[in-house]
């Protein structure tokens, strides 16, 4: 994982945290944060300008028919602009450390069938920071957000089980809730095909040190839009060869292993199950969502 706030990039709002640019209904939907979300996706197959919200897409496509074509670089509109330098320098005088990273933006997506394209663009952290917000939309009606796409990998062993992952405690989002393994997917310095395979491969190898995920057996089995941390989101079922104990005994050597604070070991049925070992956790949303596109690639 590529860290810019040591986490996976989902900071608390400077103002006092997402929840206080959620409207009453969004908090009654949404519920806790750091616990479960509501449905509340926009009926929309594309995207809206200023708005980013799409409908869930659920499918089951193998990772060699994803196409992603990057081209160009995004640039927010003047007035955002502004908001991006202001708020990323209050940003690195509470960070020094933080890095303004570029990040691969997904201006666009097409579903054919069983082959997924997606055409993106470079957009960069600051950016993601000053337009994730719910409010965004409504501050700006004409502009677009950053809208870096996240990956999650859903890392089945050779023996059938799932590694989840417990974010540390001193993650800035959802500190203790269960996730299972991700990040952002970056842009190359040339423009062209990006192999988003690779982009998940070297999250789950930098957070776990399992080099040996399967190509060939690799699915992508949904999108979705966050509409907390507002970007969107593609998740991947990844076969291992390692057996969830040879994952836990070489987990140590993960550069970033230090991004959870404990690693679990959950049987697909565990899961899936609604009653299963999550059932009083604290769940971060890209685990709710994976569950859900989990139980409709199996179905």
């Amino acid at each position: 994982m590529r860290t810019f706030f040591h986490s996976r990039f989902r900071a608390s709002h400077l103002d006092g945290g997402i929840e206080s640019l959620l409207t009453p209904i969004e908090k009654l939907l949404v519920g806790p944060l750091g616990h479960q979300y509501g449905n509340f996706e926009a009926a929309h197959d594309s995207y809206q300008r200023g708005n980013g919200v799409f409908q869930d897409q659920a499918f089951s496509i193998p990772a060699d028919h994803i196409d992603c074509q990057l081209v160009g670089n995004f640039e927010l509109q003047e007035r955002v602009e502004e908001v991006r330098k202001s708020t990323w320098t209050a940003v690195c005088a509470k960070r020094p450390a933080a890095f303004d990273g570029s990040l691969l933006r997904m201006a666009s997506y097409q579903v054919d069938g069983e082959r997924l394209s997606i055409a993106a663009s470079r957009t960069r952290f600051s950016a993601y920071v000053a337009t994730r917000h719910p409010a965004f939309g409504a501050e700006h009606p004409h502009a677009d957000r950053a809208d870096p796409l996240g990956l999650t990998a859903i890392v089945l062993t050779a023996d059938g089980n799932v590694m989840v992952t417990k974010r540390s405690l001193l993650a800035d989002q959802n500190p203790g809730g269960l996730y299972l393994i991700g990040g952002y997917a970056e842009p190359g310095e040339s423009d062209g095909p990006v192999d988003l395979f690779n982009e998940i491969a070297r999250e789950v190898a930098e957070e776990i040190a399992v080099g040996d995920v399967s190509r060939s057996e690799a699915v992508a089995i949904g999108l979705a839009y966050d509409l907390v941390f507002c970007h969107p989101e593609l998740f991947l079922l990844m076969p291992s060869q390692s057996t969830a104990a040879d994952i836990l005994s070489g987990a140590d050597a993960a550069p970033d292993r230090n991004e959870a604070s404990e690693l679990l070991i959950y049987s697909v049925d565990d899961i899936l199950d609604d009653n299963g070992p999550h059932k009083n956790a604290a769940l971060t949303w890209s685990f709710i969502k994976a569950r859900k596109f989990l139980q409709l690639h199996l179905r």
